[in-house]
């Protein structure tokens, strides 16, 4: 075996593991300079090699298609060879839990396990995949890192394609080949019949075992009422005890019914922590502006704290009120004024979160003078604002060769350049910014999200601590680092940053309660923390303030249909009435859809809605896939095939729209162009069984 090479590239170093479905082994890819790798080879003499084959060709589909995430295995390669088959995917550097097993882990230690793990299964669930081997065995900590990794994926079984045409939640699944670990499964997965929730079960059992040290068979119950019995020196009533129990029920009904609810729980916990942390020991927040700035920046875009400052600064409204009829009195007889009043209107509706309104004003100061850097940073700023990337990376490529030293607009082109996946270049303008200003915030902050695209973790660690240095209390800053932290690195890594943000709202809300905005984004970091209830009184909290402020609606409609059918009409009229405050936001009229299709069976309302999507921003796919799935059930098969060919058009790697669009090509009898179409998906990771049974 170690004389030949696999796959004509393939040298084996050694053998890792052996098991009923095949070998491991460790290798070295001859035809790469990257490090070792591990090549699993399906064991062709097992009983029922067909159904295992199915499992490890089910394996390679589902690593690739989970690429973005940084504690799953990448996959590298699958390939058959002399009646064998073979997946290639990265060697994790690390030990098993099993292999770490010589103490009783800490309480914390068991928490952190859990939170990295769920945020991983989050992510599987949410694509309808359940992994149905998680145990010690499966689950690394990775070297480099200390990272858990969730590894094994033979056993994974897709219930039904997200986004798929015909789901249909009711249908009783087919017998599945028993896939388990006795003591970690739960009874009705070695039944056949796993679920979402029996994976919680396998958690829960490895963090128990972590916890006390006891095997699962060995594990006590009461009973009476099914609870585990944990061993002296552990309280039963202990907040992480009680989740324990309720992931290991064995009727899987009293067991939690998705990790969202766990990690909710979870959060709990974490809360009581940071609260327990921040209590007494936070200085008060500092204002970098003048007073008077600080007053005409807050007035415009949160209309919060005026009586105080009216009480305080009493000759303020005098001033602004006579700078006001100076203004419109300038503009009015001296056209040379106009500019200056577009770039301070633009200015501001953007501050008030308003881009589409702000966008004119930048067009028309452009239009009076073309060689405004003003104008052209605005208008990149409002079109990164919108996601259109390319227009914004046009308009500060404008605005740099008419000013190349603007600090604001060298880290927002590198903030278009990392959403582009241009992590090099994006580093390049923050490091230019900072060869300028070496304390300006946004710059390291743009030069730690770069490092961490470029996988460069503790560069990236030590840019994000010198951020720390420099504004320790800017939340909006925090939560734009764990967005696009959870873009790079998945909800985990991002939830510290999530973390920091919401302690820097909350001591900022204390001292500015009025604050509306800052009630907006406290929720959205709230529902990103998996605390709903939460997010939905922020959100409320600033429509008091403001009724009619688009932006605490939208979060608020999204919070309600995220709680279930029950508040569907809520999240509805939450839609409604921001899509008429700002009916020019494609994101409210495909949020409606979205409810009308889902929770109402709407097809024709919401398929008036994806279509205003289109007419607003004609290159954004959800919109034209999710046109194409309300045609098929309004049975408009021609109209839906022309919908689902422009949303390939636009995203030619997804696998559930080349098999919508087989599906239309088979109802239209278009047989072969239907087989090529299917070729596709299953190309891209679409489960080849799935599409069995929809044919």
């Amino acid at each position: 075996m170690t004389e030949e090479l696999l796959g004509g590239r393939y040298e084996i170093i050694k053998e890792l593991a052996r098991g009923g479905f095949g070998v491991t082994y460790l290798a070295r890819d001859t035809l790469s300079s990257d490090p070792p790798c591990v090549v699993k080879k399906l064991n062709p003499q097992i009983a029922d090699v067909e159904a295992a084959k199915r499992l490890f060709q089910r394996e390679a589909h589902i690593l690739n298609y989970l690429q973005q995430s940084q504690q799953i295995p990448k996959y590298l390669n699958y390939f058959e060879e002399c009646h064998n088959y073979y997946i290639v995917q990265e060697y994790i550097q690390g030990k098993s839990l099993d292999k770490l097993m010589d103490r009783r882990w800490s309480r914390e230690e068991v928490i952190n396990c859990l939170y990295e793990i769920l945020s991983i299964l989050k992510h599987l669930h949410q694509i309808n995949i359940i992994h149905r081997d998680i145990k010690p065995s499966n689950i690394m900590r990775r070297d480099v890192d200390q990272k858990f990794v969730l590894i094994d994926f033979g056993a994974v079984k897709q219930l039904y394609p997200t986004g798929s045409f015909r789901p249909s939640y009711n249908q009783q699944l087919p017998p599945h080949t028993m896939i388990g670990t006795p003591g970690y499964a739960p009874a009705e997965q070695l039944e056949g019949r796993p679920g979402l929730n029996s994976d919680i079960y396998g958690l829960g059992m490895t963090a128990i075992h972590l916890l006390t040290g006891i095997e699962p068979k060995n594990l006590r119950r009461d009973r009476q009422n099914d609870k585990v019995i944990f061993p002296e020196g552990i309280d039963s009533n202990d907040s992480l005890a009680t989740i324990l129990t309720q992931m290991v029920y064995i009727s899987p009904e009293r067991r939690y019914q998705s990790v969202v609810e766990v990690l909710d729980n979870l959060n709990a916990i974490a809360l009581r922590q940071s609260r327990h942390s921040l209590n007494g020991n936070t200085p008060p927040i500092q204002f970098s502006t003048s007073p008077l700035a600080f007053f005409t920046q807050n007035n415009t875009r949160t209309r919060q704290g005026t009586s105080e400052f009216f009480l305080k600064l009493w000759y303020i409204p005098i001033l602004l009120a006579v700078a006001g009829v100076i203004a419109v009195t300038l503009e009015l007889i001296n056209p040379f004024i106009r500019p200056f009043y577009y770039a301070y209107r633009g200015n501001q509706l953007l501050d008030m979160r308003q881009p589409e309104a702000a966008l004119e004003h930048f067009e028309n100061l452009i239009a009076m003078k073309p060689d405004s850097v003003e104008g052209w940073k605005g208008r990149g700023d409002v079109l990164l604002s919108l996601g259109r990337d390319s227009g914004a990376l046009g308009s500060y490529d404008k605005a740099l060769s008419l000013q190349p030293k603007n600090v604001k607009v060298l880290n927002n082109k590198g903030k278009v350049l990392y959403k582009l996946r241009r992590y090099k270049e994006a580093l390049d303008m923050h490091e230019k910014a900072l060869e300028i200003d070496s304390k300006d915030a946004e710059s390291w902050s743009g030069k730690g999200l770069a490092y961490m695209g470029m996988q460069k973790y503790k560069e990236a660690s030590d840019s994000f601590n010198q951020l720390r240095q420099i504004r320790p209390d800017d939340p909006k800053i925090w939560y734009e680092v764990g967005l696009a932290t959870e873009q790079v690195q998945g909800p985990q890594v991002a939830r510290e940053h999530y973390i920091e943000a919401l302690a820097s709202y909350n001591l900022l809300l204390k001292r500015k309660p009025q604050n509306l905005i800052a009630w907006t984004d406290q929720g959205t970091v709230l529902l990103k923390l998996n605390r709903p209830k939460d997010a939905l009184a922020s959100y409320q909290k600033a429509l008091e303030i403001d009724p009619n402020f688009y932006e605490a609606l939208l979060g608020m409609g999204n919070v309600l249909f995220s709680m279930g059918a029950e508040k569907r009409e809520e999240a509805l009229s939450a839609f409604e009435r921001a899509s008429k405050l700002r009916p020019q936001d494609y994101q409210v009229w495909y949020n409606r859809g979205i409810v009308l299709a889902q929770s109402f069976k709407d097809h024709q309302g919401a398929l008036d809605s994806f279509n205003r999507v289109i007419d607003l921003r004609n290159d954004f796919s959800p919109a034209w896939q999710s046109k194409g799935l309300a045609l098929l059930e309004l049975q408009r098969y021609s109209d839906a095939l022309d919908a689902f060919n422009r949303a390939k058009e636009l995203e030619p790697k997804n696998p559930y729209i080349w098999a919508n669009r087989g599906y239309v090509l088979e109802i239209l009898m278009r047989t072969q162009e239907a087989r090529e179409s299917y070729d596709k998906a299953v190309e891209l990771g679409f489960p080849r069984e799935q599409l069995q049974k929809l044919k």
